[in-house]
């Protein structure tokens, strides 16, 4: 963020002083520095996120099967991804143990818990 403002002082002091080639460069150069800042800012948001990929996935209070189901997830939901934890492995459905689980937020309904990493 204080790149993001030190790339706008400079555009702006760019525009406020125009005479020299220096402040072309200038305004350049912060145009430049907003416009990768944002992509990057765009990438980790949708590196943390995923979508639900199955109807009815139970959003837990805790990581594990036992602990009481506080929501659920849906096709078309995405659920922002705070972390992974260990927690009680799950059969999944290709077969294989999976004990990872993921705090999430659901960003349609806004309920956080845990999810199996084999419904991510």
């Amino acid at each position: 963020m204080r790149n993001v403002r030190k790339a706008l002082l400079a555009a702006a002091v760019a525009v406020a002083f125009p005479t020299s080639g220096l402040a072309t460069h200038v305004v350049t150069l912060a145009l430049n520095i907003r416009s990768e800042l944002m992509h990057r800012a765009e990438q980790v948001s949708h590196e943390q996120s995923r979508k639900f990929e199955q109807p009815g996935v139970r959003i837990r209070s805790a990581p594990g099967v036992e602990a009481t189901v506080v929501g659920d997830g849906n096709p078309g939901e995405r659920a922002e991804v705070h972390r992974a934890v260990d927690g009680s492995a799950v059969l999944c459905e290709n077969g294989s143990n999976n004990s990872e689980w993921f705090e999430i937020t659901n960003r349609d309904t806004s309920v956080t818990g845990y999810v199996s990493g084999c419904l991510l």
